[in-house]
């Protein structure tokens, strides 16, 4: 398997995971924004978006994002390293 079959199946399984809590747009740099779609936490909802890195499979979310879109991230950090060491990707 290729460097970047493997690419492509940690980002399918992370979406996999996601795809029902969240609208996905492509962003055409390799960088796929997720818009949580039932949000009922703390701050607006576009304050609250996490962007997926596809080729690093790092994931961000702004500074002033609320506590549980932060804990979110985090969850999904662990959830991207567990896929990283599944498929062997150095």
């Amino acid at each position: 398997m290729t460097k970047r079959d493997k690419h492509r199946l940690i980002t399918g399984e992370f979406l996999s995971k996601y795809e029902d809590k969240f609208d996905i747009d492509d962003e055409m740099g390799g960088r796929l924004i997720l818009t949580p779609m039932d949000y009922d936490g703390e701050g607006d909802t576009r304050d609250n978006t996490i962007e997926y890195h596809q080729s690093r499979h790092t994931v961000d979310t702004y500074n002033w994002a609320s506590p549980e879109t932060k804990a979110l991230v985090a969850e999904m950090e662990v959830f991207i390293t567990s896929l990283i060491i599944k498929h062997d990707l150095d």
